[in-house]
């Protein structure tokens, strides 16, 4: 049973109106005589060739000339038997196409829109191209009366077969003359099935099928199928098959896919098990007293070959060694895509021979290099740990029993449930490694599940599904499993994704994370759409400041400086789940006595992030990070004298390539210089950087934020324009000449400009 919500509806009336679209008087093709098997393979000297199927699509239908496919990527093609010319059918977003069933050279391209004030979709026009001359096609426009509105199921020949709430119509178009038949309007939800004659058709009805005389235009013959497994049996499509003489159609018995035939004209049924998984899908189609299937999906074994099952003695004939789709083809045969082992993939024509027995012609081949009829195997070399410090990308790679296949990759984050999908095509030219893998360099990015943006991906437990598609037709096979994301803590990664990012306070006190990303394409660090109002309450501090992992949590932590001079520690959550931080916790007073502080960089060679401060003497002191929550820094130390001069400085990370983090502090005259760390809290002798840095409110060292492995550095002014400074890992030069970032830029909600960024 179908509901509104799935049905495709067209809107025609009897007053359907035909206009002309060619420089002559209109006419629609009639359906061209069917061919005799013994013509159409005298047509085919040698098989054409098909490279746009290699890596899989559908056939649509086959006529007299040629036959029309969809690639995997979705372009339709006619191609001729005689020569190979494939030509494509243009279509626009809303348009479908139809073949117009066997034997005819027809293709219709209808424009399907929604119904105004509904969720129906109908078709307004209708194009018909006939193929076997190349005339220009002949359009039909389609009067929309809303009581009428049915849909287009199929085309026979120059015959739209539609269907409504309750009706079945046919809609000849033969000579350029639309005329509307009613075939009946009792009917709950009927709907023309895809296997169709030039002379007749099946459409279903609840659970019955009814054979149609096309010509006549009226049922010839009914059958009741055996009511469909309810939860929890899979749902698997039922088709239905048609022939001169028998009718078809699949059901499921006691966990078996049967096949029911009966004589046209005859009521009673046969019921034949076929195989044992009644969870497969098939193709196929019946030919005379013949039915030949094949199951798309599931191993590659006997039973899902493509093969042909007498109606009479039972016996079978085994065809192709896999098929994927099959259509009805002209003067009685059927037109297959699948391979065998002797002639690669392609399209193969069935038909019943001199000697009684189907028998299977490649005429289109893929020309692709196959690996004949073997199947795909899944052999290992899954990664199981993907490591994302200071690299752009990291490669992911699977190892099958062929590299001639493509790939659908998808990974999911076990901690956030975002994902990655993408496609892996070798022939293409990436993606096949020289140990045999295929894979592809994963960019360390998942999909927003919200902004449905880019975003890095977090740390931890991901899931993959990675499913191989043989280019030798062979039925694909889907293995997945599971890896773990693993970066170093980052001194400004809140979210636990390696992505740096900041902390941006309004002059009304809120604090919001402004989370980022490095985009590839433009070179430009990248702030995420902000999905939070902020904190409120951060204007009782007249200083905030990152300072990587203190507290041992492997998640940047912050430190905050009250009016009375009490330093108090705020412990990232390292989720981006969780919009805060943890409780504040005392870490002590008398920090009133510095006028600047700086923190995030390891200064000591212990991995654990410091902080120094200058007091109003011009003194420098350094407190060494304990990784304790509760007492977060060790007593101060004082490390050097004249400090006072400068108005600025940053904990920049180890830019210079030196045993341990770096400063850099900005003069009176704003000129910005450069201190490497000696490791045990001290520092060379400073180099200087360039002038020009007094525009900046704020300078931060924000940690790596193009992923190449080298600390960079960020900075804002007080108009709020903001700026990327790329590291170059030589201290003579440290940074790259800036550029523009939205990361903290502009202005809050009420229009001022950001009170401080850290």
């Amino acid at each position: 049973m179908r509901t509104g919500l799935y049905r495709r509806r067209l809107a025609i009336s009897v007053g359907v109106v035909l206009t002309a679209v060619t420089a002559v008087s209109p006419t629609v093709p009639a359906a061209a005589a069917p061919v005799t098997p013994a013509a159409a393979s005298q047509a085919v000297a040698a098989a054409v060739q098909v490279p746009f199927l290699a890596s899989g699509g559908t056939l649509l239908s086959a006529g007299t000339t040629g036959f029309l496919s969809r690639d995997d990527a979705g372009t339709t093609r006619w191609t001729r038997y005689a020569d190979g010319v494939s030509k494509v059918i243009e279509k626009s977003q809303g348009e479908l196409v139809y073949g117009s069933g066997p034997g005819s050279d027809i293709v219709v391209v209808a424009r399907e829109v929604a119904q105004p004030g509904g969720e129906e979709i109908y078709t307004t026009t209708v194009r018909m191209y006939d193929m076997a001359t190349g005339a220009a096609p002949v359009t039909l426009a389609l009067s929309q009366r809303p009581e009428e509105y049915v849909r287009l199921d199929a085309v026979v020949g120059s015959t739209l077969l539609v269907s409504g709430e309750q009706s079945l119509k046919l809609i000849d178009v033969a000579g350029g003359t639309p005329t509307v038949r009613t075939v009946g309007d009792a009917y709950y939800e009927p709907e023309w099935m895809a296997d169709t004659l030039p002379d007749a058709a099946v459409a279903r009805n609840d659970d019955r099928d009814v054979v149609v005389d096309l010509v006549g235009g009226r049922e010839t013959g009914g059958y009741q199928l055996a009511p469909e497994p309810g939860w929890p049996k899979p749902y698997v499509k039922r088709h239905s098959f048609l022939s001169p003489t028998h009718v078809g159609w699949t059901e499921r018995t006691d966990d078996k896919l049967v096949l029911a035939t009966a004589v046209r004209g005859r009521s009673e049924v046969v019921r034949t098990p076929l195989g044992p998984d009644d969870g497969a899908e098939i193709t196929g189609g019946l030919l005379g007293d013949w039915f030949a299937w094949g199951a798309t999906t599931g191993n590659a074994t006997p039973w899902h070959a493509f093969s042909a099952r007498s109606l009479k003695d039972g016996s079978t004939v085994e065809l192709l060694d896999h098929a994927t789709h099959a259509v009805k083809g002209p003067g009685g045969t059927l037109l297959v895509l699948g391979v065998t082992a002797a002639d690669g993939a392609g399209v193969y024509r069935v038909a019943v021979g001199a000697d009684g027995r189907p028998a299977a012609e490649l005429i289109a081949s893929t020309g692709r290099p196959d690996d004949g009829a073997a199947p795909l195997a899944y052999v290992g070399g899954a990664p199981a740990t993907v490591r994302l410090d200071g690299v752009p990308r990291a490669r992911l790679s699977w190892k099958f029993s062929t590299a001639k296949a493509d790939l659908t990759v998808e990974l999911r984050s076990g901690a956030t449930e975002e994902t990655f999908r993408t496609t892996v095509k070798p022939a293409s030219g990436s993606g096949a490694y020289p140990d045999g893998s295929l894979g592809f360099d994963w960019a360390g990015e998942v999909t927003d599940g919200v902004e449905q943006m880019p975003k890095s991906a977090p740390n931890g437990a991901y899931e993959w599904k990675v499913t191989a598609r043989p280019w030798n037709g062979m039925p694909s096979v889907t293995t997945s499993g599971t890896f773990t994301v693993v970066r170093a803590p980052e001194p400004h990664d809140y979210d636990d994704n390696g992505a740096p990012d900041l902390v941006v306070r309004s002059r009304s006190g809120h604090l919001v994370k402004e989370f980022t990303r490095w985009d590839d394409a433009t070179g430009r660090l990248v702030a995420l759409p902000d999905r939070s109002s902020g904190q409120p309450g951060w204007n009782v501090y007249d200083r905030i400041e990152s300072v990587g992992d203190v507290a041992g949590g492997n998640a940047a932590d912050l430190v905050a400086r009250d009016r009375d001079g009490v330093l108090w520690l705020h412990r990232g959550t390292g989720s981006a789940s969780r919009v805060g931080f943890e409780s504040r916790v005392r870490i002590g007073g008398g920090w009133n006595t510095y006028t600047r502080f700086t923190g995030g960089s390891d200064l000591t060679g212990d991995g654990r992030a410091d902080l120094v401060g200058v007091d109003r003497a011009g003194g420098l002191y350094l407190h060494q990070g304990t990784g304790s929550t509760t007492a977060p820094f060790a007593p101060r130390k004082k490390t050097g004298f004249g400090w006072g001069i400068y108005n600025q400085i940053t904990a920049a990370g180890n830019i210079g390539g030196g045993p341990a983090g770096d400063l850099v502090a900005r003069d009176k005259g704003g000129v910005l210089w450069l201190y490497l760390g000696r490791g045990d809290g001290t520092f060379a002798a400073r180099t200087r950087i360039g002038g020009g840095w007094g525009v900046y409110a704020d300078v931060v060292g924000i940690g790596d934020g193009d992923k190449d492995g080298r600390p960079d550095l960020y900075a804002r002014t007080a108009a709020g324009a903001a700026y990327f400074y790329a590291g170059t890992g030589d201290w003579k030069v440290p940074f790259k000449g800036r550029v523009t970032t939205r990361a903290g830029a502009g202005t809050d909600i009420t229009g001022a400009v950001y009170d401080q960024v850290s």
